[in-house]
């Protein structure tokens, strides 16, 4: 995807009339077909936006990427068609600014994978670590520690437009300064036709540009993702896109500069920028089809018990996995499958499966919350009667378990509950303030921020807290607590959210993981 192409051979593509003959209308129609099947393809993309596999991937971000490729795609094919008649100006700005924001939407698409893998290791080891942020200092260390805290899509992103304003700059001085694009003004270049005007030392700083895309970002992104396996085949599908746009250059190269008998005559008919079109077609077409097989196979199952194939066996829920059985009846399998079984699960073993949503389904904050409102209400439920300060306390670790895992506003990676049920709990907590910056005292170092009743900060971990703590507070202590606790506030409050995410688990995590189990790749 470096130059378009340069049409080296008067006698077929002189820039002359257009070529009309039976090759030229057959490149006119492919193109016409395959925007008809692409359309489609994003119609149907579109239309599935809302699965999981395809949420993940950022909609908007994987048709920008397409549709800008496309273009590209579409402008090549029809170079012999149009024989040459393309201003080689226009294609000068495309591979200097529209083409590179083009491959740098592809990379940030395919760091997305990167960058939910990494959120997941954040929440299996910390759920609270994705909701901690630090202030901006305007210095160069607090730059570049800003910079490391991103995330490898918003690197992508923050490298587009850092790359777009670098290129954009020597692509001024080269259109305007050059002879080559225009006769009647300029500094330095030959005055030249269409034919050797693409060939000129111009068009460098576009090769090196893409040539940064495709062959450093793509193959980094390959690297942090080689433990990567998911059941969306996300992973897979980014390997494929990646290595699949790596040929174009060397290709185009060849084709563009070698002098051998044979490139030159298929050079004739086929645009040397044509080497890009499988590269193209390839990185579109995974970006489209793997999220719409995933989103058809992914509708919400029970899990099959029909099977009696050789599987590997739960073991009760409070371990992990048995011994290989040479058979296993549906009778068998269905207590497996069932609710009570993962009830169990989340009472007593509840680890694995969220290692395994973690690093397989990319799912982990549903089955961290269950295991967060579980240890929330063992630590409470038992109490039979409650003081004023672990009442308080205990609507200070709620409003946390909320902030941190339930709000889409301040939650890293938000679980998906109703509408309904989010409005009730947004109420009840309306009252508490959510600060999520790293509070620091005089000395530089993480202050409390237990004199600030109505706030919680997810760099104190109070959920780790005794509930034994007495109240010895005066009067005044008592009635500001009041205050600020909602008299509806009880254990039972996340009672509607934990019975919605157990459901979600259930007809969507569940199955896969028991799937995985039997067939011993549950544990990560």
């Amino acid at each position: 995807m470096l130059n378009m192409a340069p049409l080296l051979f008067p006698r077929v593509l002189d820039g002359g009339p257009a070529n009309t003959d039976s090759l030229g209308i057959f490149y006119v129609v492919i193109t016409i077909l395959y925007s008809l099947l692409l359309s489609g393809e994003l119609f149907l993309l579109y239309r599935h936006r809302l699965a999981f596999c395809v949420r993940i991937r950022n909609v908007k971000v994987v048709l920008c990427a397409i549709c800008m490729l496309h273009v590209y795609l579409v402008i090549v094919l029809l170079v012999y068609p149009e024989n040459g008649l393309f201003p080689c100006a226009a294609e000068f700005w495309i591979m200097s600014v529209f083409l590179p924001s083009g491959m740098a939407f592809f990379q940030a698409c395919n760091a997305r994978v990167l960058t939910a893998y990494e959120s997941q290791k954040r929440l299996r080891r910390n759920f609270l670590e994705g909701a901690r942020k630090k202030r901006l200092q305007w210095t160069p260390r607090g730059l570049w520690e800003a910079w490391i805290e991103l995330d490898a899509a918003s690197k992508v992103y923050m490298g587009t437009v850092v790359g777009l304003v670098l290129s954009f700059i020597p692509a001024i001085i080269l259109f305007f300064g050059s002879r080559r694009f225009h006769a009647s003004y300029g500094v330095f270049g030959p005055i030249v036709d269409s034919r050797v005007c693409r060939r000129g030392a111009e068009w460098v700083p576009s090769i090196f540009i893409q040539l940064f895309w495709t062959a450093l970002v793509g193959p980094w992104i390959l690297w942090k993702i080689r433990r990567v396996n998911d059941v969306h085949s996300w992973a897979w599908q980014t390997r494929l896109a990646i290595i699949a746009g790596l040929p174009g250059t060397p290709l185009w190269m060849a084709f563009t500069y070698a002098k051998l008998p044979g490139m030159l005559a298929i050079n004739k008919y086929f645009a040397t920028a044509g080497w890009f079109i499988p590269s193209l077609v390839v990185c579109q077409q995974v970006l489209i089809v793997i999220p719409l097989r995933e989103a058809w196979k992914s509708k919400p199952r029970p899990l099959s018990t029909s099977s009696t194939t050789s599987t590997r066996t739960l073991q009760s829920p409070g371990s992990s996995i048995l011994s290989k059985s040479p058979g296993v009846s549906s009778k068998e399998l269905r207590p497996r499958a069932s609710m009570h079984a993962l009830e169990a699960t989340i009472e007593k073993n509840i680890e694995p499966l969220i290692a395994w949503a973690a690093e397989k389904e990319f799912t982990a904050e549903n089955t961290i919350f269950l295991r967060q409102v579980r240890n929330w209400k063992n630590k409470w439920a038992p109490l039979t009667t409650v003081t004023t300060a672990q009442r308080r306390q205990m609507f200070t670790e709620a409003s946390l378990i909320f902030f941190t895992l339930v709000n889409p506003f301040t939650a890293e990676t938000p679980i998906n509950i109703e509408y309904k049920i989010f409005h009730a709990l947004q109420d009840l907590f309306s009252t508490v303030e959510f600060d999520p910056y790293e509070p620091t005292g005089r000395s530089g170092t993480p202050d409390s921020t237990r004199d600030k009743e109505n706030v919680v900060c997810p760099w104190e971990d109070t959920l780790d807290r005794p509930a034994s703590i007495k109240s010895e507070v005066s009067a005044s202590s008592v009635s500001s607590t009041r205050s600020l606790v909602p008299s509806q506030f009880t254990e039972n409050i996340f009672d509607a959210a934990f019975e919605s995410i157990k459901y979600l688990v259930f007809t969507n995590t569940w199955p896969r993981f028991v799937e995985g189990e039997m067939g011993g790749n549950a544990t990560p």
